[in-house]
């Protein structure tokens, strides 16, 4: 009679282990994503992507959208996407390098997804899941799928990613180096006219064509080009307001201009106030 040996699997890892994993690859990838958001915003290729109006619309305050650049078609969808893969790759390999420490059997594949659709990222992307929920989520995940399966992702392949979607990511700021910073609510006497204050992140002056605002409430003063727009200065757009109408309405102030000789545009938010209701 012949007896077949087969290969013992490798026990589940605790729940301390996957908790814990989860935990320090978060931190580590946050530090390293906060390092390179410092480095973009000192050259100039990042900076706040939203202004919001006093206390007229929840939130008070400046604020960043949840997508790190504000929607201008298909090429800052696509700088978006780059950023959540930058980040989805340093923490995953964050994550299954303190995984890998105590426990080999890790599949980086698996884990990716896993971050991914559970939002445990150190962004402002919550996922299809995301909040507490999605970390319970992660960490059942964790311990009962990604371990146990073998995939590892190369170092010198996410060195390779991780420069080519910061590059990528980089080249659409610095093009795009147009922010609204604030908006200034009516004040006594200006009942009818905001003013929505632009920022220039680039290093180098911008050359622009005219400042407009999409849906249009009537005229913009201080928007009428072409002018130069120096390096790290802002501008004070007064927007005139109709009469009528009532409450918040997220306007996009598009601008036309020239940086690095190119000819661009560029929209970006602001909420702006036409008065209580």
């Amino acid at each position: 009679m012949t007896s077949i040996a087969y290969r013992a699997e490798p026990p589940r890892p605790g729940w301390t282990w996957a908790i814990g994993s989860l935990l320090v690859g978060w931190i580590l990838a946050g530090a390293a994503a906060l390092l390179l958001y410092v480095g973009a915003s000192l050259i100039g290729a990042i900076g706040q992507s939203s202004a919001l109006n006093g206390s007229s619309y929840p939130g008070d305050g400046l604020a960043l959208n949840e997508w790190p650049y504000p929607d201008n078609g298909w090429w800052s969808l696509f700088a978006n996407i780059a950023v959540v893969a930058l980040v989805l790759v340093l923490t995953t390999k964050a994550t299954s390098l303190w995984m890998r420490r105590s426990y080999d059997h890790v599949s980086d594949e698996r884990l990716s997804l896993v971050l991914l659709l559970t939002g445990w990222l150190p962004l402002r992307f919550g996922g299809p899941i995301g909040g507490f929920f999605g970390f319970v989520v992660a960490v059942v995940l964790a311990r009962t799928w990604v371990a146990g399966a073998q995939y590892r992702l190369p170092g010198r392949t996410a060195a390779a990613m991780v420069t080519a979607l910061g590059a990528f990511v980089a080249v659409y700021g610095l093009l795009h180096p147009l922010w609204a910073i604030d908006v200034i609510p009516p004040g006594a006497g200006h009942a009818r006219t905001t003013m929505v204050v632009m920022h220039n992140a680039a290093l180098v002056s911008v050359r622009v064509d005219g400042f407009s605002v999409s849906p249009p409430l009537g005229r913009v003063e201080g928007g009428q080009g072409p002018f130069g727009f120096p390096a790290r200065s802002d501008r004070f757009l007064v927007q005139r307001l109709p009469q009528g109408g009532c409450g918040t309405l997220v306007v996009g102030v598009r601008a036309r201009y020239h940086v690095f000789g190119l000819p661009l545009t560029q929209s970006v938010p602001a909420f702006v106030s036409l008065g209580r209701c």
